[in-house]
């Protein structure tokens, strides 16, 4: 039973490791004839800004000045050997690929003269608008495979998505999107998706036995309140996160199971929530558990939270379901903007000392099939 479920993930949002590039020719051993060794690439990383063509790649090798191919395709699987190449014999660890006005997403291939290729693509999204919106794909596997590119993407707010970004978003093909907010915050900050028709699933706001909201408001509204009791309050709640929203990732695990897909989930700030739902979800093909959380832990890199909250204090938010925040010192609330990787950590622990494992906990709490 477990195993059927993660192979249904596997299958269906995993992709096997890229053939290697044919080795150089060598002696044979004894011969004195150097041999050389495996070219490894990695680190590899690609950046585009919202509004600019430029792709900026980097990576590392294992050997300096090692070659490489680069390949280029809109399509996210396409074969080694039958991408555009746009650099040979490349001894540099980065380049830039400016693509063609209005051209879809790109994909690359590094391919080192004798190693395994890298697939690689733009993890942030570049929108102007919107809010923490990235795609999943590319992290290995413990099996030796990568999650696919462009099947499952994490995001927070979405209300501020320009119509540019929408004319992006429409070539990415999401078909679904799970919102996990409650029922305020979309009414605050509506989704008014323009990318294409999708599925929009939301769901029933938590009961008040599992509603945090209170238990987060006597503490920040205590006059002795610090924010080392705000972050143990926060970590206090990742312990139970993932049984608060248990019937919004079993959703969302199901359309996934499906075939529904590529698939886009969302709350608020795109970290906690949707920061669960990622690392169950990564967890769940077999992604190393330490980058799990570095990919928890990247939120705060791609967002100021902090400082978007800042801006709030200007009156603009004083509407929206956190406007008690702003009568709090920013060192009280900071806690609340951070993604540390004791949060993830206190939710994982939680799990595997509840249930065994990530696998178990969502055959019996996040799984309907």
């Amino acid at each position: 039973m477990l195993r059927s479920t993660s192979t249904a993930f596997a299958t269906l949002v995993c992709l096997g490791a890229c053939a290697p590039a044919p080795p150089p020719p060598s002696s044979e051993p004894g011969d004195g004839a150097h041999v050389s060794p495996a070219i490894i690439v990695s680190e590899a990383e690609v950046v585009r800004e919202a509004g600019i063509s430029d792709y900026k790649l980097s990576w590392a090798t294992n050997v300096s000045d090692a070659p490489v191919r680069i390949e280029v395709s809109a399509d996210p699987d396409f074969p080694l050997g039958q991408g555009s190449v746009i650099a040979d014999g490349l001894k540099d660890t980065s380049y830039t690929f400016t693509a063609p006005a209005g051209a879809p997403r790109q994909y690359f291939l590094i391919v080192p003269d004798a190693g395994d290729a890298v697939r690689v693509s733009n993890r942030v999204l570049p929108l102007e608008g919107g809010r923490n919106f990235r795609d999943l794909g590319g992290y290995q596997t413990l099996d030796g495979r990568s999650v696919k590119w462009g099947l499952a993407y994490r995001s927070g707010v979405m209300e501020g998505l320009t119509d540019s970004d929408y004319d992006y978003i429409s070539g990415l093909g999401i078909s679904v999107v799970c919102d996990f907010r409650a029922s305020q915050e979309r009414a605050s900050e509506p989704t008014d998706w323009r990318g294409g028709d999708i599925e929009y699933i939301t769901f029933a706001d938590p009961s008040a036995e599992e509603d945090m909201s209170k238990s987060f408001a006597s503490v920040l509204m205590d006059p002795e309140v610090t924010a080392e009791k705000v972050r143990d309050m926060f970590i206090s709640s990742y312990r139970s996160m993932h049984h608060t929203y248990a019937p919004a990732y079993a959703e969302m695990f199901d359309n996934l199971a499906n075939g529904s897909l590529p698939l886009a989930f969302n709350c608020s700030a795109g970290k906690d929530r949707t920061g669960v739902a990622a690392a169950l979800l990564l967890s769940a093909l077999g992604v190393p558990r330490e980058t799990v959380v570095e990919d928890y832990a990247l939120s705060e890199k791609v967002v100021d939270f902090m400082a978007e909250f800042e801006v709030g204090l200007s009156g603009s938010d004083r509407e929206s379901p956190y406007a008690f925040l702003f009568q709090l010192p920013p060192e009280v609330i900071r806690p609340l903007m951070r993604t540390e990787p004791a949060y993830i950590e206190a939710t994982l622990d939680a799990i595997e000392a509840q249930h065994g494992s990530i696998i178990a906990f969502i055959q019996e709490r996040a799984w309907r099939r």
